[in-house]
């Protein structure tokens, strides 16, 4: 079944236990598995019971007193105790991408049956849970998101996406609507023959989405032999909202929030957020999307009171986080408010979103740009890398790629800095950030001709740009001595290149 080719019917029944090879023994005894792993599983399924059970009493208490008093004790024993090394997948991807890991997926976007394109937004959301979801499972190499909506109603041929993007399994499937009840068909294909090895329907109502959601999850855990942590989930009982309608507005939200990132589209999403928390102040997903869309009017430029605005965004953020700690776009987001002047108290918020979920290519990104802000430009080059690894085709590939461009620059690695800024324009020439890291590397080698060229460029996009102005953005990105010490190099070589001053 292709992204494009999926039927009204229903999907085929799906293979008895005995017939799958991959089968999993779940809490039985496995023959050749030494005790010692069946009871190191279940000493931790009982201390992640017994964690999920404390986040829950925390969350409880965040909520009543409007703090987070005590959660991040309990995260750390969460990073300590029951995530060690959860990103040892991803990077052993990144430093052998010719070899695709046992657990490698992408989760194409889902197709819409309704044939009302006003109803995208719903198949959009749900596939992007069933992407985090299936994220956060042990040992998983997912794809992202933004790599995966590439594919969106055009005709894929499995083998040579598995050989692209150097997995092996595709999850597909279609959602329809009708009133309050939703059906998903969902697939489970093996790239290597490009077959389906497993397909289910299932069908639930829209006041319980998040119920239908875990029940995929579960079912392709399974298939694909892995044992789901039983932890408080993303959207576990006790903060599932009771406002349908709400949960409609935020996946709206969310919708316009994944496309391009622009004053209008940022202002719209913020909208539908606003709408969501008018009908449940208590819905987490559009705290989150109101708080990131705050961020962004911070990081952009469009904010008309940074500090108020980081205010805010952060109060919606803790929040969200008092009442769902264990949330990786929430930690990340907080990342992004604080990263923006404070970008030590950031790194540990993307640390937090990665140790939930090891697949995300916006944290390792982010974290790579604020370890350049924090002075440490050194060790960003493999959280980037990571971050294109998951998302090759992400239409933030362009800036992750600047990122690079900027590591090197700050570290007077000049070639290698010209080379990836060179990509990022090519990738996207409207962007204007790499063209000033591109002019400075050829104003400190004295390629000025080239130089010259880039900036012609660079000022028919940001007719704007002085070395003034591009210093102040500089410094109130980050008061690190490092960092700005670096930041002045740049700066310098944009005088030796010709670049006006005022």
């Amino acid at each position: 079944m292709t992204n494009s080719e999926v039927s009204n019917d229903p999907l085929s029944k799906p293979p008895s236990d005995h017939e799958h090879p991959d089968k999993a023994a779940s809490d039985q005894e496995q023959p050749g598995k030494p005790p010692y792993d069946r009871n190191l599983k279940i000493r931790l399924r009982a201390r992640l019971q017994l964690i999920g059970g404390a986040l829950a009493s925390i969350a409880a208490v965040g909520a009543i007193a409007g703090g987070l008093v005590g959660y991040w004790t309990v995260w750390k024993t969460l990073r300590a105790d029951v995530f060690p090394g959860s990103q040892k997948t991803q990077k052993q991807a990144t430093t052998r991408p010719d070899i695709a890991p046992r657990l490698s997926l992408v989760v194409l976007p889902f197709a819409n049956l309704n044939n009302d394109a006003e109803q995208d937004y719903f198949a959009e959301g749900i596939t992007t849970d069933l992407t985090t979801d299936l994220a956060q499972m042990p040992d998983t190499f997912v794809i992202g998101r933004g790599t995966a909506f590439t594919y969106k109603n055009k005709q894929v041929d499995l083998k040579t996406l598995g050989k692209d993007l150097g997995i092996r399994w595709a999850v597909q499937g279609a959602v329809q609507r009708a009133g309050d009840r939703v059906r998903m068909n969902v697939s489970l294909a093996d790239l290597s023959t490009g077959r389906d090895v497993w397909s289910d329907r299932f069908d639930g109502d829209r006041t319980n989405l998040a119920g239908l959601q875990e029940q995929v999850t579960a079912r392709l855990a399974r298939s694909l032999n892995v044992e789901l942590i039983q932890a408080e989930s993303r959207r576990s009982q006790m903060d599932r909202t009771t406002n349908p309608d709400a949960v409609d507005f935020s996946m709206r939200g969310w919708a316009k929030r994944y496309g391009p990132r622009t004053k209008f589209m940022n202002a719209q999403a913020n909208d539908f957020f606003e709408s969501a928390l008018r009908l449940d102040p208590d819905n987490i997903d559009a705290m989150i999307g109101k708080a990131s869309c705050i961020a962004d009017g911070v990081i952009y430029g469009w904010s008309t009171s940074v500090d108020q605005d980081k205010r805010t965004a952060l109060k919606l953020i803790d929040k969200a986080l008092a009442q769902r700690p264990a949330t990786a776009n929430a930690h990340a987001a907080k990342g992004n408010i604080l990263n923006y002047g404070n970008p030590e108290q950031a790194l540990p918020e993307y640390d937090a979103a990665l140790e939930i979920d090891p697949n995300s290519p916006v944290a390792y990104a982010s974290k790579g740009i604020v370890l350049i802000t924090a002075g440490r430009a050194r060790e960003a080059f493999s959280p980037i890398q990571i971050a294109l690894r998951l998302s090759p085709k992400d239409p933030a590939a362009s800036t992750w790629r600047f990122f690079l461009c900027h590591a090197h620059i700050h570290l007077r690695q000049y070639k290698e800095g010209i080379e990836e800024c060179k990509r990022s324009i090519n990738m996207n020439k409207l962007d204007w950030f790499p063209y000033p890291d591109l002019i400075s590397a050829y104003g400190a080698t004295d390629q000025l001709e080239m130089a010259q060229q880039a900036l012609v460029e660079l000022n028919a996009i940001r007719p704007d740009f002085t070395i003034q102005w591009f210093q102040q953005i500089g410094y109130a990105r980050s008061s690190n001595p490092q960092f700005r010490r670096e930041y002045d190099d740049i700066v310098e070589g944009l005088r030796k290149a010709g670049v006006r001053e005022h």
